[in-house]
């Protein structure tokens, strides 16, 4: 999703050590937005979950979250493998509400500086995406606004090492990325965490009984 942006933010004109270092920081602008964004969207997640789970019990509000987080690792450990387009419609129900934003990124292009990077980060930060919606669910599932800000928070610090790597060899990675063989161990990897998050702990229990 943002790898693309974050090749231009850090390539565009990079010829000399001057304009790179430029580059760079308006990537780390550009970020410093997108996360933000994202951390505001898990508050969000979590108060609707707190609001929504508080009444359940708290052994059930246990392994509905599990199983809530598990579904959507499980849904995009698919997509990436080109089997479930469930992360696509939501991406689409997504495009909704990303018709209204986007129109705000009109007014800090072109780029002027990182101040304008960073509010394009904040705008950015509201694409609609798989990945991002399978984190959300982490949130949804935490019942607490505050939880549900973090674990976007951490999610989109997760991302930081790959994205600004992309900004640097954008071209090599975006490729890399794209290679079907990638993909697909990708979606293996991503669904063996999401059976082990189902089976691990039910696993547990029963041994302590």
């Amino acid at each position: 999703m943002c790898g693309g942006i974050v090749g231009i933010l850090s390539s565009e004109n990079a010829n000399t050590p001057k304009q790179a270092a430029h580059g760079l920081a308006n990537s780390l602008s550009y970020n410093a937005g997108r996360i933000l964004s994202y951390s505001f969207i898990g508050l969000l997640a979590g108060a609707i979950g707190q609001w929504a789970l508080s009444p359940l019990d708290t052994e059930v509000l246990v392994y509905f979250s599990r199983l809530l987080t598990a579904f959507f690792m499980l849904a995009f450990g698919f997509y990436l493998l080109g089997w479930l387009t469930i992360l696509a419609f939501l991406e689409r129900v997504g495009h909704r509400l990303w018709k209204h934003i986007s129109p705000l990124s009109r007014r800090v292009l072109p780029l002027q500086n990182k101040r304008s990077a960073f509010y394009l980060g904040l705008i950015w930060g509201w694409l609609p995406c798989g990945l991002v919606y399978s984190a959300l669910a982490w949130s949804l599932a935490s019942a607490n606004a505050v939880n549900g800000a973090l674990i976007m928070l951490s999610f989109g610090l997760g991302t930081l090492p790959m994205l600004l790597a992309m900004g640097v060899a954008s071209k090599k990675l975006v490729q890399l990325r794209n290679s079907l063989a990638i993909r697909r161990l990708a979606g293996g990897l991503i669904i063996g965490f999401a059976l082990i998050n189902l089976i691990a702990p039910s696993s547990l229990q029963h041994a302590l009984h």
